[in-house]
């Protein structure tokens, strides 16, 4: 039985905070408020959403399913998924959608090459990395008001390990890829042909 499950019920409330809060909501999220916040209206903001995580996030997914009529191998299931996610990066820069837009995007995709590198080692916490991130995004972007959610990343991180999903270092390691991940937005927003 997959510890998650075997754990759930001496855990609940962890695992309940890892089902509310799991990766792709948690983007989904980020990169609706910042179309939201951009003023790109419910077209904009869902053209994003779909080109940004759905689109790449259906392509993980359901990577199989894709992989067979076009006859790639399984092993390109991550490069399908950064090219996906680097297209919709150039395309938020190139179309010069507003701020902060692109930053979060650029962002975005460095947290996905973060991670695809850490889990080479290691089992790096994608729920950790993601919470993080978002977290830090939220307070940059709404300012002190949102500061509250900076709570959300150690819970995540606590929920996690106490799940046995990840050890303690993969736990850190997540956290750390979603601070650089924040690193990156906030040199991506401050870089002039971005923001």
């Amino acid at each position: 039985m997959h510890d998650e499950a075997r754990l759930a019920p001496r855990f609940p409330l962890a695992a309940s905070f890892s089902k509310i809060f799991t990766p792709a909501g948690v983007l989904l999220v980020v990169v609706v408020l910042a179309g939201v916040r951009a003023g790109l209206g419910i077209l904009g903001v869902t053209a994003l959403a779909l080109g940004v995580i759905v689109v790449p996030g259906l392509a993980y997914k359901k990577f199989s399913l894709l992989a067979g009529p076009f006859g790639m191998p399984a092993t390109w299931r991550t490069r399908v998924v950064t090219i996906l996610t680097v297209v919709g990066a150039l395309a938020c820069a190139l179309l010069n959608v507003p701020a902060p837009v692109p930053a979060t995007v650029v962002a975005l995709v460095a947290g996905n090459a973060g991670l695809a590198l850490a889990r080479r080692w290691m089992n790096a916490s994608a729920h950790v990395s993601v919470l993080t991130f978002a977290v830090l995004w939220g307070t940059a972007v709404f300012g002190p008001a949102a500061a509250w959610l900076l709570v959300l990343s150690p819970m995540m991180l606590i929920s996690r390990t106490a799940l046995r999903e990840h050890t303690w270092g993969e736990a850190v390691v997540g956290a750390f890829i979603g601070m650089v991940s924040f690193g990156c937005f906030v040199g991506a927003n401050n870089w002039s042909w971005i923001s």
